[in-house]
Formats: structure tokens, sequence, C-alpha cells
């Protein structure tokens, strides 16, 4: 057989199944949207399960399809890699964002993961290395549309994609939304949407907590006492107790309230773009809502504030899908999930009796100049590092001469130039900078990316999640992860997530709509699925091979 014909042959044979056989035309929907909440882990729907709404959160997880155990199977759980593994299907070793930021060796800067200087506005999804459900169902259905919506901006680009129709995101300087000249954006849609700025701002004047929970209730779900609020963030001025006083747009998308700011230019988007229409080319909505991350970090999810953003992010939901009922029918398909979870504020989690703390490792400024300046735990890497290299180093010792160059969580890159310099093995230095920083309290474990790279990507356990979140041109030469409980350290308030455990890793997965059969899953699942699992509707290919189609399309 010729080898041409041989090779094509293949191709076919490792089509998925889904993809040869696409759902029948009565069961494809006009419409997917697709929403993630940011920063919302799945303990929320099950800690405050008898005060969501029937309509909200609970028309997936009491009627539609329900991943009781859905979690990311990478280490790095963070924004960008979350939204961009929503979207695609792949895990940061296939997407190429292994981070929020990651460190540009060729540059010697810092680089954004959807940063870009070649288009005006300066983001796109250049960085992201891997196609999309969008991408996908765009190549099969001429005319389809795929657009992205959210606070942040690389929740919107990465969910949407290279080839998206258009992305949408908050920018303060505006203020409201705004897009990059990357996309075909519609910008009468924007400039009228943002004329609204100023009387959202006025009707929301300040956050108080709601009455969907008993107060009595409240105080047994939430650990949040007054003696611990210096360890929340006032950011935007919110301050850290009920009521919260709005002053600014800034401020509003730091509370529920943004999440209305989101839904509401969602619907507009679906009316100016004729998103849904009964023309055989399906559409796909990517919702991003942010403002529940954005709350998360400054008052952890213990605090009332983290109650009352569930309970009011799950009414607004509520009312969006009746939105969309009216609008469509039963021809529309929803999923939602989140791109990460959160993990407790360290002082309140040691309140509560648990191992928790700060890993102190963040970048000095240009103020500091001496080892002895360097923050806690990346000075006692860096002598640790000397001792074990027969280098002597000091306090007095000037940073420039430091053995890490550069650190981004969970990536430390070493300073190659001070290792030339000193004439040292190169394996030898990466493996006393692993072996440094384990002694590190609260460090979990650590890898050189010369054992990354020879992993195998379906090994188990920590090492496996790891190696799904490194990429060798963009990820550090030593990667770490923490232990439950501890967190990257960068100010003395507020918490943050980015690590291998349940609170961070565990996320909803749920489905309803048309093409969904409804179902509690307790399977071993991943976010990843979603895009193989809504392709699978349209007859795509979408996703790694890692991921499968999930049993309530199939």
């Amino acid at each position: 057989m010729p080898m041409r014909r041989l090779a094509f042959l293949l191709v076919l044979l490792a089509l998925p199944l889904a993809a040869q056989n696409p759902a029948p035309a009565t069961q494809r929907p006009d419409l997917v949207v697709v929403i993630s909440i940011d920063q919302f882990r799945y303990e929320y729907v099950t800690r405050f399960a008898p005060y969501l709404s029937e309509g909200g959160l609970n028309r997936a997880l009491k009627n539609g399809a329900n991943f009781r155990r859905a979690l990311y199977s990478y280490a790095t759980t963070y924004t960008g890699p979350g939204h961009a593994a929503i979207g695609s299907g792949y895990t940061p070793s296939r997407s190429g964002i292994v981070g929020n930021n990651w460190f540009d060796r060729n540059n010697a800067e810092a680089e954004y993961c959807v940063g870009d200087a070649r288009s005006k506005g300066g983001f796109s999804p250049m960085n992201l290395a891997s196609d999309t459900l969008g991408d996908r169902v765009g190549e099969r259905f001429a005319g389809s549309k795929v657009i992205g919506v959210a606070l942040k901006d690389r929740a919107a680009i990465l969910m949407a994609g290279r080839k998206a129709t258009a992305a949408y995101w908050f920018e303060a300087d505006v203020p409201g939304f705004t897009s990059s000249s990357y996309y075909r954006f519609n910008k009468p849609l924007l400039d009228e949407f943002n004329k609204t700025v100023p009387a959202l701002v006025k009707a929301h004047p300040e956050w108080v907590q709601s009455d969907f929970i008993p107060a009595a209730d409240l105080a047994k779900l939430t650990h949040d006492p007054e003696s611990l609020r210096k360890y929340k963030t006032a950011r935007e001025g919110l301050g850290v107790a009920f009521p919260h006083p709005i002053k600014s747009i800034e401020a509003l998308t730091a509370t529920p309230f943004g999440n209305d700011y989101v839904l509401g230019f969602a619907e507009k988007i679906l009316d100016a773009e004729k998103l849904g229409t009964e023309d055989g080319t399906p559409d796909i909505l990517y919702v991003g809502l942010s403002s529940p991350d954005y709350a998360g970090h400054s008052y952890g999810p213990d605090s009332l504030e983290a109650a009352d953003m569930v309970m009011r992010t799950d009414r607004q939901l509520e009312q969006f899908f009746k939105m969309l009922d009216a609008k469509f029918g039963n021809r529309y398909t929803v999923a939602i999930t989140a791109d990460h979870g959160v993990q407790s504020i360290p002082e309140v989690a040691k309140d509560m009796g648990r191992d928790a703390g700060r890993v102190l490792m963040r970048n000095p400024g240009a103020q500091v100049r001496k080892m002895g300046e360097l923050a806690a735990g990346r000075k006692l890497v860096e002598k640790s590092m000397a001792a074990k290299l027969g280098v002597k180093v000091t306090d007095e010792t000037e940073t420039t001469d430091d053995f890490i160059l550069y650190f981004d969580e969970p990536s430390l890159y070493i300073n190659w130039a001070r290792v030339r310099a000193l004439k040292l093995d190169p394996e030898r230095v990466k493996k006393a900078l692993r072996d440094s920083v384990k002694e590190v309290k609260g460090v979990r474990a650590a890898w050189t990316n010369t054992e990354l790279q020879s992993l195998d990507r379906r090994a188990d356990g920590l090492s496996g999640l790891m190696a799904h979140a490194f990429r060798a041109d963009r990820s550090g030469d030593v990667l770490v992860t923490l232990k439950q409980g501890w967190i990257w350290g960068y100010s003395d308030t507020g918490t943050t997530h980015g690590q291998a455990v349940d609170d961070d890793q565990h996320v909803p997965l749920l489905f309803f709509g048309r093409g969904i059969t409804a179902g509690t899953y307790d399977d071993e699942v991943a976010p990843t699925y979603l895009a193989k699992t809504i392709g699978s509707l349209f007859g795509v290919d979408a996703g790694g091979i890692d991921t499968e189609v999930l049993p309530c399309v199939r």
C-alpha cells in the first residue's frame, strides 16, 4: 500500500468517534454559551446548596449534567492557563499558556499571556499555541461567529481563540469594554454600551450583605471574625467589611455588580451580532465572570463576601438563563465551569487549625541591591544553593551575583551569566536550586526542567500534574509547587490560587440545554473535556488526546 494512502487511513482511524458521528441536526444547538466563573471552586455549590435559586446553578446541578469530580489535570491553576484550557481543551504543555506571565529569556523581560505589541490595543491570542473549540466550529460552519467577553482580557481572548470573531474586555481608562485591532469587533456596539457606565455606578453606591442566607446559617458557613479582617485586602477603596462603598467603575467590578455589567453586555452582543439564529451555522459566546476572582483574592473563600458573591452570582445567572429562554427557547446549550478555585487566607486557615502560610520568593525591586535584603524564602534559597555549589556569599553580596534571575510562579529562572562566569556544570546548578527550594517551609515539591522534559506526561500523581503544566520554551529551569494551605506571598493580606490541591483544582463542570442528557456523574474528569464534548455536538474534533467526550452527550 502506498505510504500516502496508509498515512491517510491512519489519520481516519485516529479521529474520535464523536467527530465522525456528530449529533443529529435536531440535537445541535444554534447557540452555545460557555460561562466561566473566575475563582469558583466546586465546594461552593455544596456548601451553599440549600440557598441556591432553582433557576440559577441548580438548572444544571439538578436538571442538567453535573460532573462532581472535575479537577484540572495540571499543577498551575491560574487564570490564563484555565481559560486557555476551557476554550481549547488543552493543558498548558500544549496550549503554551503556562501562566498569566512567564519570563522571555530572549528579551530578558516578562511576557504577558495575551500581550501583543503588534496589535493596536496591545492584546491578542498570538501566544496561544493550540486551536480552540471556536476555531474548529468556525472552520466547519462558514458564517459561524465565536465571541468572548469578560472583565479580564486573558479570559475573553483565550476562551474565544485565535480565529474568533471578536473578544471584549474591560479597560478602566476607557472606562468600559474595549478590544484590539486583532479582531473585527463591533465598535458602535462598544461605544453605545460604554455610555451606560456612569448610570451603572450611580445605581450601585454600595455593596451590602444580602439576606439570601439566614444570619444564623451564615455564621456557620463562614469564618470571618472581625479580628481577622485586617488580613483582607481593601481593594479600590471598598474596605474590609460590609457595607462596601462603591465610588468608581473599578470598584464596582470587584463586587457582584461586575457580573451584571458583563452579563448585560453579553445580552447586547447576542442581539447586535444576531447570534443563535436558525440558519444552520451555530454560534458560540464565551462569558467570563471575573468579579468573583477580584473579590475572592481580597476577602478569601471563608468570608461573608464570598458567601454573598456566590448567592448573587447564582441569581444573576438565573436571570440570564431566563433571557436566553425568551430569545432562543430550547435551541441553545449552556456549559458552566471555572478557571480555578482558591485557598483560604493563610491567617484565616491558621485560625481554623490548619497548616498554612505565605512563601516569600518575589522578585526584588530596583532598590534591593544586597542579598540580605531579599525576601525571606529567596534569601534562604540563594544561600543554600551557594553552599551546595561551593560559592561564598553573604548578606552583602550584590544581587547581580544571585543565582536566581527571575521568579514567576511556579518557575525559577537561573542567572546563566553568573553560572558561566563561575564555570559551573548546568545540571548541577539546577539540582542545587531544586534541592534548596525544597528546604523552604511550605514547599511541597520541585523539579528541574530536565526532569520534566524526560517525564511521561501520562505519569500519575504530582509529577504528572506538573508535566502537563510545563513547556520547555516558556517554563523556568526549576518548577515548584506548594503544600495545601500555602500560597506565594506578595503582600500580608488576601489570598490566591495556583497549586495542585483540591481547593484550586476542583471546579464545577455543568451542562444543560439542547443535546445534553441530564445526570449526576462521579467520574474523574477535567474542564479540558468541555471543548471535545461540545465539539461532538457539531462533528468537530476539539481538545487534546488526553480528553474525551463526556457521557452527557453520548
